[in-house]
Formats: C-alpha cells, structure tokens, sequence
C-alpha cells in the first residue's frame, strides 16, 4: 500500500516527543547495544540507557522512567513473556518492543499476546528503529482483539478488520466534524500497520491469511459472531419496536 505524505506526517513522533521518550534497550551483544544506542541517537531521541538481560532491565525500570523498552524476544535470565508482565505489572503505560532476527517466531505473537506492541526486525536500521517506535506508540492497540480468537491467523484478521471499522467510523463522522478529518490519516496509517502485522504473523503465508479473511467476513455477513454481539443486536432490535407508535411494554 502507498502511503501518503500527509498519512506518513500524522503518524510520525514530533521533535518534542521524542525528547521527551526515555528508551531502554534489552539486549545482550555490547555491540547491538552501542548500534541501537546510536541508532536512537541518530533519530533524535532524546534519552536511551540499556540493560545486558531481561532482570537487569526490570530493575533498571525502577530506577528512572522508561517510555519505551526495545527488548530481546529470546530469553536470557529471565523468560520475555515474565519480563513483559512484570513491566506491564510494574508501568501499564510503557511501551514495549520484541526484537528479533525472525519476526515469524512463535515466541514473537505470544509476547503480542501479553501485551507487546510491534516488532523490531534483527539487523535493524535507524529508519527502522525510528518505525518501530513510531507504530507501537501511536498505532492501535492489539492484546485484547488476540486475546478473543482461537487461532494465530484469527487474530490477526479481526485486528485488520477493526482498523478497517475504525476507518469506516471517522470516514462517516468526517462529513459532519473537522475533528474527525484530521483522525482518518492516523487511521489509515494504524490499518496499513495491521495489515503488515498480519502478513508477517500469518502461520502458513499469505494463502492461509486470505482464507482466514473469506472465513472471517463470511460470518460477519450473517450477524455478530460473538454473544455480546447478538446481545447488542437483540437489545437494538427491541429498542427500534418499542419506539415504534403504537407500541406497548407488557
């Protein structure tokens, strides 16, 4: 998907915020550490510290506010998916980062799972860095649409398609308010970054992505796949006859 030069300013960290961020880097190669250190230096990040290991991080998180945690996917002395609870646990706004030379390991979504948010692909670049911390900052949120499907694939879909709803919302309200106007290139920005999100995650390519997506709209098409859903069109439904002129309770 092209992306406009309006869309790419909307979703972008302005000079200030990026001041303002504290990043901690997890990783244990020095040298790693020293090319992420001067990677966030090169995009204007205004503050970065790391730790060698996952336990080392968690304590240094208590000792100066972190924003931001691009961490190793892999465990060192103490499991990510710990790590990222803990820190969770310990700052439920923090940003955190798995970083890893295969974004199609398993170990990666688990960590999406608990609460991740993005990825950074092994060996990086300062633009990839600097996209990285961009998309996990300002793009949607994905733990809780994972948490309700029954697969991988599942998932990723109704990540999708909650952006897409996302656009459909601000594109209607748009017509009527400015406000809304300026939200549709974050939205459309947020959707294309699901949709990599979905095509790299995607267990069996993009085949299976696609027969997930046929799976997915097929049953939207015939109603609220799930029982709040069908509770809300039952509720809807009753509302509309009561209105009704003529109508009566009891």
């Amino acid at each position: 998907m092209v992306t406009t030069k309006e869309e790419q300013e909307e979703f972008s960290l302005s000079a200030k915020e990026k001041a303002l961020a504290t990043v901690l880097i997890v990783e244990t190669d020095a040298r790693e550490r020293e090319n992420m250190r001067s990677a966030l230096r090169s995009c204007g990040f205004g503050g970065y510290t790391d730790a060698n290991s996952h336990l080392a991080a968690f304590e240094k998180m208590q000792e100066r506010r972190i924003t931001h945690i691009i961490f190793d996917a892999k465990k060192t002395n103490m499991p990510p998916t710990e790590f990222v609870s803990k820190a969770l646990e310990y700052d439920e706004n923090v940003v955190l980062i798995p970083s890893s030379t295969d974004p199609n390991l398993d170990d990666v979504f688990n960590l999406l799972v608990l609460g991740a948010r993005g990825y950074l692909c092994k060996p990086f670049t300062a633009d990839s860095v600097e996209a990285a911390i961009t998309n996990a900052t300002k793009g949607e949120p994905i733990a809780e649409s994972v948490k309700m499907a029954k697969d991988r694939n599942e998932a990723l879909v109704a990540i999708m398609m909650g952006g897409l709803d996302r656009i459909a919302t601000v594109l209607r309200q748009a017509t009527k308010f400015d406000t809304a106007k300026r939200e549709i290139p974050r939205k459309m920005q947020a959707f294309r970054g699901s949709t990599e999100l979905a095509r790299t995650f995607a267990k069996g390519g993009d085949d299976a992505l696609v027969e997930a997506i046929e799976k997915f709209c097929i049953e939207r098409s015939n109603g609220p796949a799930t029982r709040l859903g069908r509770l809300r069109k039952k509720l809807n439904t009753t509302r509309a006859t009561d209105e009704q002129p003529g109508s009566s309770r009891g």
